[in-house]
Formats: structure tokens, C-alpha cells, sequence
């Protein structure tokens, strides 16, 4: 991404204040004692700042991208380019990233350079801290200059941002429920659930990210002069819908801005049992609170990604009715192998849809996240039939990746 037009900046650097505070003081005195050449002597000095600081201020053509994806809890370096478009050169040249986001830090990088020629480009790297999932606004670097005499800061400042993607902490998990699922509901052994095995063809899409160019239709390429990509179904395909519970209870609400230990720990679990079962299964959709996400037009894989988008900037709510999507989640568990339930409370609106889906002959499993295993539901672990309700937690250890075999 490259910068737009910069405004210049100017301002005081601490000599500089002590010296802006001198003029001040001894332009009072002389008005009582002899002190006009000490008077002078300083507004020179001043002068000499302006006009040099002003012929050789910063103008610098700053180009970089963020990375596509961050997650939560990680330090990741970026690089930023530095162009020096002036026809002069520039000195003490610093770079710095201000009016960061609450959830996002530098933690390292940005040095200085000495000096940069006309012409001269040079690279810097930042490094930064995303504390907390969610789409933030990062602002491009200031590039400042405090030469001569480091008593004014003339900076080049943009108001282009850039969105940096925070996706929930993810890992890979033991699911217990993974040497099964891979078998399709109409009996297929295991190794027929691939989607390599016997293909059927079910027309065009426009080509993705993710997609095999083998598939490349040439035909419908030359006729829609955009790129178009065969799709296939599979009925032996294992396919996998989940369910994300968003509800906080009154006596868990946190103040804006700050997490809540259960839901974002709800989150991270539901981003990691979707990077767990892709390999094995073809994830269709993601019921967030009442908010659903279908993936089904998305190559298998680049499914998981976008669902990790999703996760990125969902919301706790205190309450919902999932009345309205009754009909269209019964036309879905039609078409699933199994529908994973990420709840923090369990009650009858998620029993009724967990019945809904055994109903359709899919398999169920639900993690109940809950504060700590003392609570009434903790460590707890019910089978009946195709449905599984287990007990996960505490939330701290399902945030730093210590969950044992589920």
C-alpha cells in the first residue's frame, strides 16, 4: 500500500522547549536589564532551526502492507519501504508508529537512520503485538526529522490506515470424535470420505484463491473472459456445520472494550476444532449467536480461513431468539455429517437444536465452556445415542492451548 499526500508537522523537542522557554524569559528581562544580545543571540538561533529544518524537512514516499492475518497473542514483524522524494537530503531521520489501537503495541523496530540521500530508499521493520482479535485500524509510520540541533520536529504525517486482522488463538486438538467422523452417514469406510473419490460434476464458479488451477475451465474462460473453475460434489464427503453460542449472562457482562474470559475462550475453541477437523472434513457453515455463515462457494481450502475471519469480529450478546432459524438450520442438518455446539450455557433453545440435528441422522458433540471445574457442569461428560454434551475448561487453559484429549 502506498501513502497518499502528507501534511507537515511541527513541534518542540524537550531542548527545544528549554530553549523556546529561554527566548520567552530573557525577551521579559530585557525590558529591565541590558540582556538584548543574549536575546538576540537565541532568536538567531531559532531562525536557523526554522530555515534549515524547514529546507530540509522530511518528504518521504512510505509504502508497505500489513500482513493478511495476526493472531491474537503473537508478535509479528511487518516491513515498511522509505523513498526519499526530495531533491535534498535528509537527516536524523526517525521513525515512529503513534494513535495505535488499545489492542495492538510496538513491542520493537522502527530505528533511526542518519541520513537518507535523493533518491535512496531503505527499508525498516516494526514489530507489533495484537492483544486482542478483531479488525483494528493501524495508522502508517510518522516520519520525523529533528535536524538541525534537535530543538524542532518537523514531521511528514498520513492519515491513510491500514485494517490489521486479529483471528482468536487457535491450535490443533486431540477430538476424540475424529476417528469416526470421517465416515459419511450413508456408511462409507473412512477412506472414501476424501474428496478426491468419485467426484460428480456440478457446474462453474469464479476462480478463488485456494482453488486448484487443474479445475480451470478454459471453455468458460474464453466465454466469460474471467477465470471460472469446475465444481464438484461428493456425496461420501463428511460435512461439518458448527454452532457458536454468543450469549453472556448478566453476571459475566464485562465493560466495552474488555474481554470475557468464557466467551473469548468459546471462540478460540471453536477456531481451533475448525482447524482440527478440516483435513478430515468439509466445513459448510457457522451459526455465530443468530448470525450464519455459509461457506459452502468457498474452495475446501480457504473455508477455514474465512470462518477464522468471522470468528475475528463476532460479539457477545445477552440474549437471542433462534426461532428464525429453525427452518433454515432443519434444511441444513439434512446435508450434515456432524454439527460440533461451542456453548457457554446449556438450556433448551440448544437442546431443541441439538435434537433438530439428531433428528436429521447427524451426529452431535457440544463443549459446554465453563468457568472452572467446579462448577456444577464441570468435568462432566453425557452420551445418548449420536449426541455428546462435554464440560471443557477453565477458560484460561483453553486460551494458552493446554486442553487435554476431548
Amino acid at each position: 500500500m502506498a501513502a497518499t499526500r502528507a501534511r507537515m508537522r511541527l513541534g518542540p523537542t524537550e531542548p527545544g522547549r528549554m530553549l523556546l522557554l529561554g527566548t520567552i524569559f530573557f525577551g521579559l528581562a530585557a525590558q529591565v536589564v541590558p540582556a538584548f544580545g543574549v536575546l538576540s543571540a537565541l532568536v538567531v538561533v531559532v531562525l536557523t532551526v526554522l530555515i534549515v529544518g524547514f529546507l530540509l524537512r522530511p518528504r518521504i514516499e512510505l509504502s508497505g502492507r500489513l500482513p493478511d492475518h495476526v493472531v491474537a497473542g503473537q508478535d509479528v514483524p511487518f516491513r515498511y519501504t522509505l523513498k526519499n522524494v526530495a531533491r535534498v537530503p535528509v537527516y536524523d531521520l526517525s521513525i515512529r508508529l503513534a494513535d495505535l489501537p488499545a489492542a495492538v503495541e510496538q513491542v520493537a523496530g522502527l530505528e533511526t537512520i542518519s541520513r537518507l540521500a535523493p533518491g535512496e530508499s531503505t527499508q525498516v521493520v516494526a514489530t507489533i503485538h495484537a492483544r486482542r482479535r478483531g479488525n483494528h485500524r493501524v495508522p502508517l509510520p510518522i516520519c520525523e526529522s529533528s535536524f538541525p540541533f534537535n530543538l524542532l520536529r518537523f514531521s511528514s504525517v498520513r492519515k491513510d490506515r491500514q485494517t490489521l486482522t486479529v483471528l482468536p488463538v487457535f491450535y490443533r486438538l486431540q477430538l476424540g470424535f475424529l476417528r469416526w467422523t470421517a465416515e459419511s452417514r450413508h456408511g462409507h469406510s473412512a477412506s472414501a470420505a476424501r474428496a478426491e473419490v468419485s467426484p460428480e460434476y456440478a457446474g462453474n464458479r469464479p476462480f478463488l484463491p485456494g482453488d486448484s488451477p487443474r479445475r480451470i475451465d478454459t471453455r468458460a474462460w474464453a466465454r466469460l473472459s474471467v477465470p471460472a473453475t469446475k465444481q464438484y460434489h461428493n456425496d461420501s464427503d463428511s460435512h461439518v456445520g458448527l454452532v457458536l453460542d454468543t450469549r453472556i449472562a448478566p453476571e459475566r457482562a464485562a465493560p466495552k472494550g474488555e474481554e470475557i474470559p468464557e466467551f473469548e475462550a468459546a471462540v478460540s475453541l471453536c477456531a481451533s476444532i475448525a482447524f482440527t477437523v478440516q483435513r478430515e472434513c468439509l466445513i459448510d457453515w457457522l451459526l455465530a449467536g443468530p448470525e450464519l455463515s455459509a461457506f459452502t462457494n468457498w474452495p475446501r481450502t480457504v473455508r477455514v480461513d474465512r470462518l477464522h475471519e468471522v470468528l475475528a469480529t463476532v460479539e457477545s450478546a445477552e440474549s437471542y431468539d433462534l426461532n428464525a432459524m429453525t427452518d433454515a438450520l432443519a434444511s441444513r442438518f439434512r446435508r450434515m455429517s456432524q454439527v460440533i455446539f461451542v456453548v457457554l450455557r446449556w438450556d433448551q433453545t440448544y437442546s431443541e437444536l441439538m435434537e433438530l440435528a439428531v433428528a436429521a441422522h447427524c451426529r452431535c458433540t457440544a463443549y459446554l465452556v465453563v468457568a472452572s471445574a467446579s462448577e456444577p457442569s464441570g468435568g462432566q461428560t453425557i452420551r445418548s445415542g449420536r449426541s455428546t454434551v462435554m464440560s471443557v475448561g477453565p477458560p484460561e487453559e483453553i486460551l494458552a492451548g493446554r486442553l487435554g484429549p476431548l
